[in-house]
């Protein structure tokens, strides 16, 4: 999922930052008319991305915990389908089977010099107004990848 959002943010900026293409030459490979279609989807395409929208999308993609499987992960999916096929893109959703190991129990705790249990919960911070959903949150955990 994570990977699908940073492709399209990638395909959006690069869209917005490539140069302005001189509209009187036919494009290398195209007729005229397939030029002129082109030039209309690209458009399309430069037209899509903003500061603005893409702050929104990003608050919109980051408004609750979605680690896979979870249920916002699910519908920030079915959003960018959405979005997509606003866009005009063909496209649609791939499911996949995936291990995803949590923790039974987690424990840190100092034994030697002096005891101490950690509670591996974290304060709730004033200007992050996602850091209260504890409740949808993973717990707190190490994960090794390769």
């Amino acid at each position: 999922m994570r990977r699908n959002l940073i492709l399209v943010l990638t395909l959006l900026s690069s869209l917005t930052s490539s140069a302005t293409l001189d509209n009187d030459q036919p494009l290398t490979g195209y007729s005229t008319e397939g030029t002129r279609v082109e030039r209309d989807w690209e458009g399309k395409f430069r037209a899509i991305p903003s500061p603005d929208n893409q702050r929104d999308y990003m608050k919109r993609l980051t408004a609750q915990p979605h680690h896979v499987g979870s249920a916002y992960d699910k519908d920030n999916a079915e959003w960018m389908l959405a979005k997509m096929k606003e866009w005009g893109l063909d496209a649609h959703i791939e499911n996949f089977d995936v291990l995803f190991p949590t923790p039974r129990e987690r424990v840190v705790e100092l034994v030697e010099p002096t005891k101490f249990k950690a509670a591996l919960q974290e304060p709730s911070v004033a200007v992050d107004p996602t850091s209260n959903q504890q409740a949808e949150q993973l717990p707190t955990m190490r994960h090794w990848s390769m």
